[in-house]
C-alpha cells in the first residue's frame, strides 16, 4: 500500500512540474526586431556603469537613456520581456542577435584599436629610426 501510494505521487508531482506558463501577448508588445535593438543598447548601457563619466563618478542613467531612445518606458519593456520569456524560442533568438550584434561591434572596436596602437608604435619606430640615421657621430 505504502509503495502504491508513493507511486502515486511521484506520478502527479511529475505532470504537475510539466506545465507550461505562457502569458497574454500585451496590447503594447515591442516588436522582436526593436526588443533586440533594446537589450543590444541596454547591455552597452550597463556596461557603461562601471566606468567614471568626465566628472570622475559613476552614473547608472544609462538605461533610462535607452528606454528614451526607443520610446519606451520601463514596464513597457518588463510587461514585453515577460512574455518573450515565457516563449523560450523567441527569446532565444533575440538574445542570440544581440549577442552577435555586441559582438561584431567589438570586433570592429577591437580592429580599430588595433591599427590604431600599430600606427602609433610605427611612427615611434620611425622616429627612433631618424634618431640613429641623422644622429651625428662622435
Amino acid at each position: 500500500m505504502k509503495r502504491e501510494f508513493f507511486y502515486i505521487l511521484l506520478i502527479l508531482f511529475i505532470i504537475s512540474c510539466k506545465g507550461k506558463t505562457n502569458f497574454e501577448k500585451p496590447e503594447d508588445l515591442i516588436p522582436e526586431d526593436q526588443m533586440v535593438n533594446i537589450i543590444t543598447d541596454l547591455c552597452l548601457a550597463q556596461g557603461a556603469t562601471t566606468l567614471n563619466n568626465m566628472d570622475l563618478k559613476k552614473s547608472n542613467k544609462y538605461v533610462f537613456l535607452v528606454y528614451d531612445k526607443y520610446g519606451v518606458d520601463s514596464t513597457r519593456f518588463a510587461s514585453s520581456n515577460l512574455y518573450y520569456a515565457s516563449k523560450p524560442e523567441e527569446y532565444k533568438k533575440i538574445f542570440t542577435k544581440a549577442y552577435d550584434r555586441l559582438g561584431k561591434m567589438r570586433n570592429l572596436y577591437t580592429s580599430e584599436g588595433d591599427s590604431i596602437l600599430k600606427r602609433q608604435i610605427d611612427s615611434v619606430n620611425r622616429l627612433k629610426m631618424k634618431d640613429k640615421v641623422f644622429r651625428p657621430r662622435e
